[in-house]
């Protein structure tokens, strides 16, 4: 058996159950924050079972996903001659990662105890930082050498561009 290939697909199931994790929480969060603006009676039902979500999601799911990653990742990298040097920017991506998983988790413990202050459209700024590390992490792993840090730098700018863009264009159509 090619102990690489299995240490890759392993890493490939563990990333998109990670990033499926990372994704779906914070949008339990935006519908957390939203929730503690309606009245009384709906918050008090809607808020400990987004907490319920939220907590499950975290145990079951993001937190073995992204354990998973890792094991499928070391598992790639120990099997290699030497390190190419595309995969130390990779490194750095997944170290701003596992910033942000860590963040999401700080924000489901604080809604958890009442203390978050962060407001439902931070939140959906927030998510976008998700997507932005899936996309500079899938293409840098697709392209490798062949994609110039200019280039990565310049498409996660668009890219976050294009994303600020679509936010104010939803704030806009949902006040009217």
């Amino acid at each position: 058996m090619n102990l690489y290939l299995l240490a890759k697909a392993t890493h490939i199931v563990g990333f998109i159950s990670w990033f499926a994790g990372l994704f779906y929480i914070v949008r339990l969060f935006v519908y957390h924050a939203e929730a503690g603006e309606r009245p009384e009676g709906e918050r008090t039902i809607l808020q400990p079972q987004l907490e319920l979500m939220a907590g499950r999601l975290w145990k079951i799911i993001t937190v073995p996903a992204a354990v998973l990653t890792f094991i499928g990742g070391i598992g790639m990298v120990v099997q290699l001659q030497s390190l190419p040097g595309w995969l130390h920017l990779k490194f750095a991506l997944l170290a701003g990662l596992l910033a942000y998983h860590l963040w999401c988790g700080k924000i489901r413990r604080d809604q958890a105890a009442g203390k978050s202050t962060w407001t439902g459209r931070k939140l959906r700024v927030f998510n976008e930082g998700g997507t932005m590390f899936m996309v500079a992490i899938v293409f840098l792993a697709v392209f490798k050498s062949a994609l110039s840090i200019a280039w990565g730098v310049g498409g996660l700018l668009g890219l976050g561009l294009s994303l600020m863009l679509g936010i104010r264009l939803y704030r806009r159509l949902q006040d009217l």
